[in-house]
């Protein structure tokens, strides 16, 4: 066959662009392969990284959830100790008070007579005199007033007329001084529990 013989030196030819094609072929496969293996590759990454996603707002959610029960548990607890702190302070006064109502209504009585020897029979107590200049000592330890002037060696400076004034019967007698003790007694009392409560509300001690 004479057409045979004619194609007969296209055949390397032919059998190269066979070979061409079916290594094209090969490759398209192969990449065809290869993107879809990437393809289902990413998206089992991504839905990982979805999963991954999901699970740190969860355990966010659930520690923010956690901290939130935590701050409400503390901030009863607080509230709680606040209201019995509240009641211990009321309950204190009232102890406080109970006690100065009971120490003013003997004031009168420690106030009337005395005796010089326990076999002498009970006379009336001598008056206490308390000067003005004794009272306002008095005061001005406690701070009810303002110091006097003082000079530059820390003296009270006095006229001859001043200390006459000082010296004279301020008119207190010991009944009213007891009584303004027992009244500041109780009040120094209830400051003093106040400060202890909120030095044991700072620290934290229940």
């Amino acid at each position: 066959m004479k057409w045979i013989d004619y194609l007969r030196p296209f055949f390397p030819l032919a059998l190269l662009l066979s070979f061409v094609v079916w290594v094209n072929y090969l490759e398209s496969a192969a990449f065809d392969d290869g993107f879809s293996q990437a393809k289902a590759e990413g998206a089992l990454a991504l839905e990982k990284l979805r999963g991954d996603h999901q699970a740190q707002e969860l355990e966010r959610a659930k520690t923010a959830e956690a901290s939130a029960k935590d701050a409400a548990k503390r901030l009863q607890q607080v509230q709680a100790q606040n209201d019995k702190l509240t009641v211990d302070l009321a309950n204190q006064r009232r102890t406080y008070r109970k006690t100065t109502d009971q120490l003013i209504g003997e004031i009168a009585r420690v106030n009337d007579l005395y005796r010089k020897a326990l076999d002498a029979e009970p006379e009336p107590l001598p008056a206490c005199v308390l000067t003005r200049g004794w009272v306002r000592v008095y005061d001005q330890a406690t701070g009810a007033i303002l110091p006097s002037p003082v000079d530059s060696s820390g003296a009270v400076t006095q006229s001859a007329e001043s200390r006459a004034i000082e010296q004279l019967d301020s008119g207190i007698g010991s009944t009213a001084l007891l009584a303004h003790h027992v009244r500041y007694a109780e009040q120094c009392k209830s400051t003093a529990a106040q400060l202890d409560a909120l030095i044991d509300v700072v620290q934290g001690t229940p």
